[in-house]
C-alpha cells in the first residue's frame, strides 16, 4: 500500500485504499460465518480425527528420518562399500585367471615354515641313506613275498601284492633308533559280496597297527616281524572271504548243487562239493535225502609252506582244473567253480561219446562247441539240417545230461527219457538202441506234418473219427497220421511208421473213403504214390536238388517230399472228378489224361466239345484251337490255370518298335490265364468262370477275324497292333501312333449270349512310334490327351448292336486328327467373374467358371459351350467339318463364317440346309438369352456406320475342311500368350457383353453397388449403339471444366473382320484436344489391344477410360508417354515403369479400378508401378493426385521431401507449361537411373516399397499362390480418396508380351490348374490368354488375386476435395440391368 500510495496520484490512491478496505472486510465476514458454522456443525468432528491421524503419520516420518540419520552417522559409519580391486579384474578379463591372492588370507590360515624348503630337502635326503644303509643290513633276513620296496621322501614302503601294504621310517641316526610304523593298508578286496570296500574296520587297523609297533620294537628283524604278523592275518582273512562267498552261492544261485563239507578256520581248510546227487536211503529217518557230492574242491594253507599262501585241491584230480591268484588280492570262488565246471563238461561228454559209439557204431557223433561243448547227434542218415540233429549237453550247475532236438517239443517224452538213461549210471547199449529208434521216428512223423502244412490237408486225431472207421485202423501200426482233405472231407490219407534196418523208418501211406455209415480203404496206384523217382520229378520242374557227385538219399525222393507229392496227386484226382461233373452237367465234353511234359503227375482236364453252350458258329475259332485245357497249380497257392494253344492267328503285333516280326516267329502260341477267386469257389462257380472265359474269347474272336480281313488290305496303312491275346486287342492309330484303342469282352449275365454281355472299350496314349529307337526323347512336349474317351461310352453301345469292328476304326481313324485339335478346350481352365460380380451384383463365394466345355452328343456331334455361345461341330465324312451357332434363342456368334473363311477361304462354305435346334426341356438351365441394345442405349445414333457385311450372324452351318478346324483349334504362342484362332474370337464375343454391362454401370443412370469398394465417380458413360460384333459408346472429357463439361470423346469397341479380335477407335470432338495426334491415339488404341483387351477385366476397362478421357493441358500426351514407356520397355533397362489399372482391397477383400477420379470431376488418382525389371519380385506403387483443373500434382505423404519433389514438377510445370503428369513420372525414372533410389528402401520420400505376401492356397483351385485368403486385415480410413488397399503388381497393368506376367506359361500361377491333377494332361492356355479370366483379371503381383503387399497411405495429405463420406452411395430413378439380361 505504501508503495501504492507513493506511485499513484490523490484519487488512485483513495480508490485503492476503498477497495483494500471492502476486500479485507468481506474476508472477516467470511471468518465470521465459518467460525459460527463450525460452533454448530457435527461435521468438524470428523474433521478433527483425520487430523488427529495425519498429525500422527506426520510424526511417524518425522521420528523415522531422525531414526535413519542416527544410523548414518552412527552404525553405519563403517558400512561402506569398499574400493574395487582393479589389479584382479584386470587379471580375471584379460587371462581369465585369477592370481593374486592378499597376503592377510594365507597368513590367517596358513602358518609361516618353520624350516625353509632347502632345510627340507637335506633332512628327507640323509633319511633315505639312513634307511637305504638298516635295509640293506637286514636284506638276509627279508621274505621273498615283499615284492616291492620303495624309499622316498624319508619313507620305506614295502608291498606284498594281494596281501598289505606298509611305511616304515626312522626318527633319529643312532643305531638304537627303531623303526617307526606309519600306516598299514590291507590289500585283500572282495567285489562280490563286499562290492570293494575294506574288509578290515579302522579301529581293528589301528589295533594292528599298536600291536605290530610294539613287536617290531622288541624284534631283532622287525620287517620279518612285520610280514608274518600281516601274512597270517591276511590268509585267514581270504579263506574268511572265500568261505562267505560259497555260502552265499550254496544258498542262493547254486542251491542244492554244491555243499560246504568242513569249513575249520584254525588248520585253514575249506572244502566244497559239487555236482551233488540226491538219493533216499531205508537208514535214514523219512523225509531226509542223502546229498552225495560226486566232486570236490579243498581250499587250505600247507603248515609246511607258510609263504605259499592258499593253495587248491581238487577231487578227482584232472589237468587245467580252476586255480586261486591271490597276488592279485581279489578272490573269487565263483570263477575257480566255473573254470573246474567247463573241464568236468568235457569229460563227461566224452565218456558219454565213447558209450554212444559203443552201443551205436553206425551213428556219427560230433564234438561242437568250445565255451560251451556238446555231442551232435545224426539220427537219420539223410539228415542235413541242425533242426533235426540231436544235441547232448552237459548241465554245468548240476552235471544233468541234456538232451535236445530243436525240430522235436522240449517236452517230448522219448527225448527226456534218453537224457534221464545217459545220466544215469546203469545205461546199456541196448537201451540206448531202443531210444535211437524210437527218436528217429518221432522225426520222421514230424518231417511228415511239417512237409504238409501248406498243403489243403490238416491232421485229425483218432478220437475225432466215427466208431466204424476206427475200426478200419486196428491193425495199422501205432505210430501213424491221419490227413483230412480240405475240399474234399469224406477223403482220409492214413500214414503208417514202423522202424527198419536198411530204410532206418518204413512208411506205408493209404487212402480212406469215408461215405455215409461205411469207410473202405481204396488201392493208390504205384504210378501216383510209389513209382514216382526224383529224377523225374526234376524233369517235370517241381523239385531241385543241389549237385551231389555221392550217393545219398538227396538221389531218392525224400518221404515227406513224397507224402507232399501223394497228397498233391490224390487232391489232384478228387477235384478233377468233380470238376468234370460239373462240366459235363453243363453239356461240356472233357477228358482226363496224363501230360508227361507238364506239372507232376501229368494231369490235366481236356476240353474236348463246347458246341451246347456257344450261341453262334464258331468253326473259325476251334480251327484255330490246337488244345484247351484246365491244370491245377497248388505249389504256392491252390490255383487253376486256363491254357489254350492257338495257330494261324489272325491278328499279330506289327508295330516297328524294332524288334523281331511276330510273323516271323512260331506259327502258333499259347496263352496261360489264372482264373481268379479259386480258394473260395465252388466247383459250380469254377466252371462258371470256365465258360465265361471261353465266351470272352468267342465274342472277341468273332469281331478281330472280321476286322483282320480289312487291316490286311487297308487299316494296316492307318493304324497298328499292338497287342492280340483273344481277351483284348490293343490298337495304335493316329500320325504318330500314340494313340490306343483298347478292346474286351465283359461275359456279366449267367447264360452266355445275353443282353447283359457288353465290350469295353478304353482310349488311352502312348509313346509315339518315331520316339521308341531315338537317342534323345523330348519330355517336355506338348502332352497328348486321346479325345475320343469323350465318346466310348457311345461308341462301346454302338459295337454292342452292331458287332462292327472295321466300322469303329475308321471312325477313330478319319477323326483322330481333327478331335485333337478341337479337345484343346477340354482342359479344364478357369474364367474369374469376380469383379463381374461385384459390379452387377452382391458378391459369389466362388467367383470362378469353367472357361470351356466340351461334350459329346453323340458319335458325330460336339458342342462347345463358352458362357452363353454354344457351337455345334459335326463331322462328316470326306474330311469334312460342319460348325454352326446354336446359342439358346438366337445366335450370337457375329462373324463367324468369316474368322474360318480367313484361315481358308477356298475350302469353306455355308450350308444350305438348315438344321432345326432342338429346344430345352429346362429353359432355365438353358443360358441366359442375348442382350438387346435397347436395353442399354440412352440416345439415338448420331454416327450411323453402315452395317460390315463379314460380321453377318448366321445359323447355318459352316462347312470346312479337317485341316481348317485343326489351324482354328491350333493353340500357340503369340507375342507371349498361348491362343488359337477360335479361342480369341469367342474371348472377344464374351468380352463384348462384359465390356457392356461394365459401361452401363459407368452411365449416369447406373445404380452404385452398396457391396462395392468405391465409393469415387468413374465419371459419365453414354452408350450409343450395340451389337454383338461392336459397341458405341461416348464420355464427357475431363478438360478441368467438371461436371459441366460439354466436349465428348467416342469410343467404339468392336470385332475386327481381318484379325478376328476386338480394337478399339478413339475419337475426340474436333478442336477440343490438341493432343489428340495420330501417333498418340494409335498408342492409345495399341493399348487397349496388348493391354486392357488381354487382361479381361471390367475394373481395368474403367480405368482405361477414366485416362483416355483425361484432355486437359494436353494430358493425352502424357498419358500416351506413359503407355509407350510401359509397351517398348527395352529388356536391358535398369527402370521398368507401368501403370496400374485394378487394385484389390485387402480389408474388404473388393476390387476397384486403380485409376479414379472425383464426383466433381476435379481430381483424378493414378497408379503407377516402378521396378527394376519385368520379372523382379520387388515393386514399389507411385501414388499421386493430379488436379485436373489448376494442373498440378500432389502427392500424398507426410514426407517434406516428397512435398518438395512435387512443389519441384509444379513449379516446372508453371514456368514451362505443359502436364506435370509425366514430368514427375520421368522424374522418378532419372533418379531410379541414377542409383540414387533402392527399391527395398522403405525411407523412399516418394515411392513406397511393395513387399510380395503370402496368401492361403484356397483348397478349390489347385497350384500354388492362389486366391488371396479370406480374413486378411488392412485397416481401412474413412474418407480416403485413395480408397487403401493392395495396389495391383505389373501383371495387371499389361498383357505378357511386355513382361506382366511372370509365369513361364500357363498365365498366372494362381489359378493356372496342375496338368497333373486335372482328367486331361496339359493345358493349352498360356500367358496372357484369356484363360488369365481364372485369376483376378488385372490382379497384379507375383502369384496372388490382390497384388503384392498392401499399400495404405491413408488420408494425411490428401487434398480437400470433398469426396463422398464412407458408406454413401448416389441412387438413381433407374434401377440396375438384370444380368444376363433376358
Amino acid at each position: 500500500m505504501q508503495r501504492k500510495t507513493n506511485d499513484q496520484g490523490e484519487q488512485e490512491r483513495k480508490m485503492s485504499l476503498v477497495h483494500f478496505a471492502h476486500a479485507t472486510r468481506s474476508q472477516f465476514l467470511k471468518l465470521v460465518a465459518l467460525v459460527k458454522w463450525i460452533r454448530i456443525s457435527k461435521r468438524m468432528d470428523v474433521c478433527y480425527s483425520i487430523d488427529y491421524l495425519l498429525d500422527l503419520q506426520s510424526q511417524y516420518f518425522i521420528d523415522t528420518a531422525d531414526r535413519l540419520v542416527a544410523m548414518t552417522r552412527g552404525d553405519l559409519e563403517l558400512a561402506r562399500l569398499p574400493e574395487y580391486h582393479i589389479a584382479p579384474a584386470i587379471d580375471v578379463l584379460v587371462l581369465g585367471t585369477y592370481n593374486r591372492m592378499p597376503s592377510k588370507i594365507k597368513e590367517a590360515f596358513i602358518p609361516p615354515a618353520k624350516i625353509t624348503p632347502r632345510e627340507q630337502k637335506l633332512v628327507t635326503s640323509r633319511l633315505n641313506q639312513l634307511i637305504e644303509s638298516r635295509l640293506s643290513r637286514l636284506s638276509s633276513g627279508i621274505p621273498p613275498n615283499i615284492k616291492e620296496i620303495h624309499i622316498n621322501n624319508g619313507l620305506a614302503t614295502l608291498l606284498v601284492p594281494g596281501e598289505f601294504e606298509i611305511k616304515i621310517t626312522l626318527l633319529g641316526e643312532t643305531e638304537m633308533t627303531k623303526w617307526t610304523l606309519l600306516n598299514i593298508k590291507i590289500l585283500v578286496e572282495d567285489y562280490e559280496l563286499g562290492m570293494g570296500l575294506p574288509l578290515v574296520h579302522p579301529l581293528q587297523l589301528n589295533q594292528l597297527h599298536g600291536v605290530l609297533q610294539s613287536r617290531m620294537n622288541v624284534s631283532l628283524n622287525p620287517i620279518k616281524e612285520a610280514f608274518s604278523f600281516l601274512h597270517s592275518f591276511c590268509v585267514s582273512l581270504q579263506l574268511d572271504v572265500l568261505f562267505c562267498q560259497t555260502s552265499r552261492l550254496a544258498a542262493g544261485r547254486l542251491r542244492d548243487n554244491i555243499t560246504i563239507e568242513k569249513y575249520d578256520p584254525k588248520e585253514r581248510v575249506l572244502v566244497v562239493g559239487y555236482w551233488v546227487k540226491r538219493s533216499k536211503s531205508r537208514r535214514l529217518t523219512v523225509g531226509q535225502v542223502k546229498c552225495d557230492a560226486q566232486y570236490r574242491v579243498q581250499i587250505y594253507e600247507d603248515p609246511n609252506d607258510k609263504l605259499g599262501g592258499l593253495k587248491v585241491r581238487h577231487f578227482p584230480h584232472a589237468p587245467q582244473l580252476g586255480r586261486l591268484d591271490s597276488g592279485a588280492g581279489m578272490l573269487s570262488i565263483d570263477r575257480l567253480l566255473s573254470e573246474t565246471y567247463v573241464v568236468r563238461c568235457k569229460e563227461r561228454l566224452m565218456r558219454l561219446r565213447r558209450i554212444l559209439e559203443a552201443a551205436e557204431p553206425r551213428l556219427e557223433v560230433k564234438m561242437t562247441g568250445i565255451s560251451a561243448p556238446s555231442l551232435s547227434l545224426a539220427l537219420l542218415p539223410d539228415t542235413s539240417s541242425k533242426d533235426e540233429m540231436m544235441t547232448v549237453s552237459v548241465n554245468s550247475f548240476c552235471g544233468k545230461v541234456l538232451c535236445n532236438v530243436h525240430i522235436l517239443s522240449a517236452e517230448h517224452e522219448d527225448v527226456l527219457a534218453f537224457g534221464k538213461a545217459l545220466y544215469s549210471s546203469q545205461c546199456s547199449a541196448h537201451t540206448i538202441q531202443m531210444y535211437l529208434r524210437k527218436l528217429r521216428v518221432a522225426l520222421v512223423i514230424e518231417r511228415y506234418r511239417r512237409s504238409v502244412k501248406a498243403l489243403p490237408v490238416r491232421e485229425v486225431q483218432e478220437a475225432e473219427l466215427l466208431p466204424f472207421a476206427k475200426e478200419c485202423l486196428g491193425d495199422a501200426p501205432a505210430q501213424r497220421i491221419i490227413l483230412q482233405f480240405l475240399r474234399s472231407e469224406d477223403y482220409y490219407l492214413l500214414v503208417t511208421f514202423s522202424p527198419d534196418e536198411k530204410a532206418v523208418v518204413k512208411t506205408h501211406i493209404q487212402l480212406l473213403e469215408v461215405v455215409g455209415d461205411r469207410a473202405q480203404f481204396i488201392q493208390l496206384e504205384d504210378d501216383e504214390m510209389n513209382g514216382m523217382h526224383v529224377k523225374e520229378a526234376i524233369n517235370q520242374g517241381t523239385m531241385r536238388f543241389s549237385p551231389s557227385h555221392k550217393t545219398s538219399l538227396q538221389e531218392e525222393c525224400s518221404r515227406e517230399q513224397r507224402l507232399a507229392f501223394a497228397v498233391a496227386t490224390v487232391e489232384d484226382r478228387i477235384t478233377y472228378m468233380y470238376l468234370a461233373a460239373e462240366l459235363m452237367k453243363k453239356g461240356i465234353g472233357v477228358d482226363v489224361r496224363k501230360d508227361s511234359a507238364h506239372v507232376p503227375g501229368g494231369l490235366a482236364l481236356h476240353i474236348t466239345d463246347v458246341k451246347n453252350v456257344v450261341p453262334f458258329e464258331a468253326s473259325e475259332f476251334f480251327e484255330c484251337c490246337i488244345r484247351c485245357c484246365l491244370r491245377l497249380d497248388n505249389r504256392n497257392r491252390y490255383t487253376f490255370q486256363f491254357e489254350m494253344c492257338f495257330e494261324n492267328i489272325p491278328l499279330v503285333r506289327d508295330v516297328p518298335h524294332g524288334l523281331p516280326h511276330r510273323r516271323d516267329g512260331e506259327p502258333d502260341a499259347t496263352w496261360l490265364q489264372e482264373l481268379n477267386h479259386i480258394n473260395q469257389s465252388s466247383p459250380e462257380k469254377l466252371v462258371e468262370l470256365i465258360i465265361h472265359r471261353l465266351m470272352r474269347y468267342l465274342y472277341m474272336y468273332k469281331v478281330v477275324h472280321q476286322f483282320s480281313l480289312a487291316y490286311e488290305k487297308h487299316f494296316k496303312n492307318y493304324c497298328n497292333i499292338e497287342a492280340y491275346t483273344f481277351h483284348k486287342l490293343v490298337v495304335s492309330y493316329g500320325d504318330n501312333r500314340d494313340m490306343l484303342m483298347i478292346l474286351a469282352f465283359n461275359v456279366k449275365s449267367q447264360a452266355p449270349g445275353s443282353s447283359e454281355d457288353f465290350f469295353f472299350l478304353n482310349f488311352g496314349q502312348s509313346m509315339p512310334h518315331r520316339q521308341f529307337n531315338s537317342t534323345e526323347i523330348d519330355w517336355h512336349q506338348k502332352p497328348r490327351w486321346n479325345p475320343h474317351s469323350m465318346m466310348s461310352q457311345l461308341m462301346r453301345d454302338d459295337l454292342k448292336e452292331t458287332n462292327d469292328l472295321v466300322f469303329t476304326m475308321h471312325f477313330l481313324c478319319e477323326t483322330i486328327r481333327p478331335l485333337v485339335a478341337i479337345g484343346n478346350f477340354s482342359r479344364i481352365r478357369f474364367q474369374s467373374q469376380k469383379s463381374l460380380s461385384q459390379l452387377i451384383g452382391p458378391d459369389v463365394h466362388f467367383p470362378f467358371r469353367l472357361k470351356y466345355h466340351l461334350y459329346a452328343l453323340d458319335q458325330t456331334t460336339l458342342r462347345l459351350m463358352q458362357g452363353n455361345v454354344i457351337l455345334e461341330i459335326k463331322l462328316l465324312e470326306g474330311c469334312k467339318i460342319a460348325v454352326r451357332d446354336v446359342s439358346r434363342y438366337r445366335p450370337r456368334c457375329a462373324g463367324l463364317f468369316q474368322l474360318f473363311s480367313n484361315i481358308d477361304s477356298e475350302t469353306t462354305a455355308i450350308m444350305n440346309d438348315e438344321i432345326a435346334i432342338p429346344q430345352s426341356d429346362n429353359p432355365q438351365t438353358a443360358g441366359p438369352t442375348m442382350w438387346t441394345p435397347e436395353q442399354f442405349m440412352d440416345s439415338l445414333d448420331e454416327r450411323p456406320e453402315e452395317i460390315d457385311p463379314r460380321m453377318a450372324i448366321t445359323s447355318q452351318p459352316i462347312l470346312m475342311s479337317h485341316d481348317t478346324i485343326i489351324k482354328a483349334c491350333d493353340f500357340k504362342d503369340t507375342e507371349g500368350r498361348i491362343t488359337c484362332p477360335l479361342d480369341e474370337y469367342l474371348c472377344s464375343i464374351s468380352y463384348l457383353q462384359r465390356a457392356l454391362l461394365t459401361l452401363e454401370r459407368m452411365s449416369p443412370r447406373a445404380t452404385l453397388n452398396k457391396n462395392s469398394s468405391s465409393n469415387l465417380s468413374c465419371g459419365f458413360v453414354t452408350i450409343i449403339d450395340a451389337k454383338p460384333d461392336f459397341i458405341r459408346f461416348r464420355a464427357s472429357q475431363m478438360n478441368g471444366d467438371g461436371v459441366n463439361a460439354t466436349s465428348m470423346v467416342h469410343y467404339k469397341i468392336y470385332l475386327c473382320p481381318v484379325a478376328m479380335t476386338l480394337k478399339i477407335r478413339i475419337e475426340f470432338e474436333e478442336g477440343t484436344n490438341s493432343a489428340a495426334t495420330a501417333d498418340n491415339l494409335k498408342t492409345l488404341t495399341t493399348y487397349f489391344e496388348k493391354v486392357v483387351f488381354p487382361c479381361g477385366d471390367e475394373y481395368a476397362l474403367q480405368s482405361y477410360i477414366c485416362l483416355t478421357r483425361l484432355t486437359s493441358f494436353e494430358a493425352t500426351q502424357s498419358i500416351a508417354n506413359l503407355m509407350n514407356v510401359q509397351m517398348e520397355h527395352p529388356p536391358t533397362s535398369k527402370c521398368c515403369v507401368q501403370l496400374s489399372l485394378t487394385y484389390n482391397n485387402t480389408s474388404t477383400k473388393k476390387l476397384a479400378p486403380a485409376t479414379k477420379v472425383d464426383q466433381p470431376l476435379q481430381n483424378i488418382i493414378f497408379n503407377v508401378i516402378v521396378s527394376q525389371s519385368r520379372t523382379s519380385e520387388s515393386f514399389s506403387v507411385l501414388r499421386f493426385i493430379y488436379r485436373i483443373k489448376e494442373n498440378f500434382v500432389v502427392v500424398p505423404s507426410a514426407n517434406e521431401k516428397n512435398k518438395q519433389m512435387a512443389d519441384e514438377v509444379n513449379a516446372e510445370t508453371k514456368t514451362s507449361g505443359g502436364n506435370p503428369i509425366w514430368n514427375l513420372v520421368r522424374l522418378v525414372m532419372d533418379r531410379f537411373n541414377s542409383g540414387d533410389w533402392n527399391p527395398g528402401n522403405r525411407d523412399e520420400p516418394i515411392i513406397s516399397s511393395v513387399a510380395p505376401p503370402t496368401y492361403v492356397n484356397p483348397g478349390s483351385v489347385a497350384g500354388p499362390s492362389s486366391v488371396a485368403a479370406p480374413g486378411s486385415v488392412s485397416i481401412q480410413q474413412p474418407g480416403s480418396v485413395l480408397q487403401p488397399g493392395s495396389m495391383m503388381g505389373p501383371q495387371s497393368v499389361n498383357a505378357l508380351q511386355y513382361g506382366m506376367h511372370r509365369q513361364p506359361m500357363g498365365g498366372p500361377q494362381s489359378m493356372q490348374m496342375n496338368p497333373s491333377s486335372v482328367g486331361q494332361p496339359g493345358s493349352v492356355g498360356g500367358p496372357g490368354s484369356h484363360q488369365q479370366h481364372m485369376m483376378n483379371p488385372g490382379s497384379v503381383g507375383p502369384g496372388s488375386v490382390g497384388g503384392p503387399g498392401s499399400v495404405n497411405p491413408g488420408s494425411v495429405g490428401y487434398p480437400q476435395w470433398n469426396p463422398p463420406s464412407v458408406g454413401q452411395s448416389y441412387h438413381h430413378p433407374l434401377h440396375h440391368q438384370q444380368y444376363p439380361p433376358q
